[in-house]
């Protein structure tokens, strides 16, 4: 029995390091074919799918809905953008990673004793706070100015978005696979406990406040990465990019992607980011389109994108049995 849950297991992180391989090599060949705006529209879509993994980590597995990841997004771009140029890329990246993990370690113990939809509304507190920080520490974020001529991290043989696209993806998928990862692990399975069943948890012995710790901690990783990206690729930060519109994007690709699943990420940034991007006549729409995604999932697909190719797959399954 231990045996064939332990090849059990094998396959899927097969599987898992296979889906992950698929998205960096679709990344490089996308940057390979696009021209600069498609390459610009697809490296946001990566940007943000990356930022999605923290969110469906923290949403997905605990339950825990934050509206306030939009800080650690600040903290990535804006160390970026003032550590890329008088530093090395490692340490450009690094410190504001480093950074997140000590603010999400503040916010949660904070936090500790606010649950459900209260804790929704303490980090939306926080998330609009840190834009009035980010306006007024003008020494270090450039204040309503913002920081602009932001350097990108050089990618031999692509240029311009290309590069941001190819580096955002490689990390995606890296990303991807340990959430996939992540998922199977004992702490996973401690998250996905804390979630369904708080008193079950703790008459287990699981240390709840601990979990969420570092689920919250985890999480806030591949959003400060997105945030230094996402810099790098419009060579620009201004507290307009940490606005209440980017907090409902981040919620909203977990959400509609389908909470927990592991593609979740990557559908749910090519609905959020690349669709209102193509219909850019209709941008000033795009939080009226936001609500309207939501509710309807709330509605009609709890499980979100999840639902619809599970139905499908469903499909096929069957006629594939009935043909057979």
């Amino acid at each position: 029995m231990a045996a064939a849950r332990g090849a059990t297991r094998a396959t899927r992180q097969g599987l898992h390091l296979g889906e992950a391989a698929a998205i960096a090599a679709g990344a490089i060949a996308l940057a390979a074919v696009l021209g600069p705006h498609e390459a610009q529209i697809a490296a946001m879509t990566a940007i943000f799918a990356l930022a999605g993994v923290g969110l469906n980590i923290l949403v997905g597995y605990t339950g825990l809905v934050s509206l306030g990841h939009v800080v650690f997004f600040a903290i990535g771009a804006y160390g970026w953008a003032r550590l890329a140029e008088s530093s090395s890329v490692a340490l450009a990246v690094l410190v504001p990673i480093l950074v997140s993990l000590v603010v999400a370690a503040v916010i949660v113990l904070v936090t500790l004793r606010v649950v459900g939809y209260y804790f929704g509304i303490t980090t939306l507190a926080i998330g609009l706070l840190s834009v009035v920080v980010v306006q007024n520490a003008t020494p270090l974020t450039g204040g309503y100015a913002g920081i602009s001529g932001i350097p990108q991290i050089a990618v031999p043989g692509f240029a311009g978005p290309g590069q941001v696209l190819v580096m955002s993806g490689l990390v995606l998928a890296v990303a991807y696979y340990l959430q996939s990862s992540l998922r199977e692990s004992p702490l996973g399975a401690a998250m996905l406990a804390t979630r369904f069943d708080v008193p079950a948890s703790q008459s287990l012995g699981l240390s709840v406040a601990w979990v969420r710790l570092l689920a919250f901690m985890i999480s806030s990783v591949p959003v400060t990465i997105a945030g230094a990206f996402l810099a790098q690729l419009v060579h620009y930060i201004g507290p307009d990019q940490m606005s209440l519109e980017t907090s409902i994007r981040l919620i909203a690709i977990a959400i509609i992607g389908g909470r927990g699943w592991r593609w979740a990420p990557v559908l749910g940034a090519v609905v959020v980011v690349t669709l209102p991007e193509l219909l850019r006549p209709l941008a000033e729409y795009r939080l009226v389109f936001y609500g309207v995604a939501l509710a309807f999932v709330a509605l009609f697909m709890p499980r979100g994108l999840n639902q619809i190719v599970s139905w499908v797959g469903g499909r096929i399954h069957a006629a594939r049995g009935g043909t057979g």
